[in-house]
């Protein structure tokens, strides 16, 4: 039987900006116990996990290097804080149209190339950067949204490219990083 392997896309915002998101995150982790978004840096997915196996990974990398021909750098934008239930805090991205076409493109070279499983397909892309996640109970998202939902948070990076992460068993990895040309 033929390994798979798990992957995702990302876009991943400059070291400055990644350090500040995980101060935050770490202001999570010591005041409401949930560290699990602590094990990725900061990111905004572009394509939620997804198999394929071992042997196509370089077919892989290059389908991914062919999106980035003729794109170009954009900014994204943050501001404020929003929420996926009682279990997930994130920063916002105000400008999801950009975000939104690049998903929209990963996702169809995907599904022609490696033939996406529907749960290895979002049709209604929400991007933003997750602070909080999984492991955030109830009962301290009750005391922590109430900390974010007024707090002020504004900043903008470039999107120069994006990064396939592939997990390795225990950790995702960053893999590749596809640059923009322009």
């Amino acid at each position: 039987m033929k390994k798979s392997h798990l992957y995702f896309v990302a876009i991943v915002p400059d070291a400055q900006l990644e350090e500040k998101i995980r101060n935050l995150k770490l202001e999570i982790k010591e005041k409401y116990n949930s560290a699990k978004a602590l094990k990725l840096p900061a990111h905004v997915t572009l394509q939620i996990p997804f198999k394929i196996k071992e042997e196509d990974e370089a077919s892989l990398l290059e389908a991914l290097q062919k999106i980035t021909d003729n794109k170009k750098a954009f900014k994204v934008q943050l501001s404020g804080f929003g929420r996926f239930s009682t279990r997930t805090i994130f920063i916002n991205v105000t400008n999801p149209e950009p975000v939104a076409l690049l998903h929209e493109k990963i996702q169809e070279v995907l599904e022609e190339s490696f033939g996406l499983g529907e749960r290895e397909k979002i049709r209604n892309i929400h991007p933003h950067i997750t602070i909080a996640t999984r492991d955030l109970n109830r009962l301290n998202f009750q005391k922590a949204w109430p900390q974010f939902e007024k707090r002020n948070f504004q900043d903008t990076f470039n999107a120069e490219g994006f990064v396939l992460f592939k997990h390795n068993g225990r950790n995702w990895e960053i893999l590749q990083k596809f640059n923009f040309p322009y």
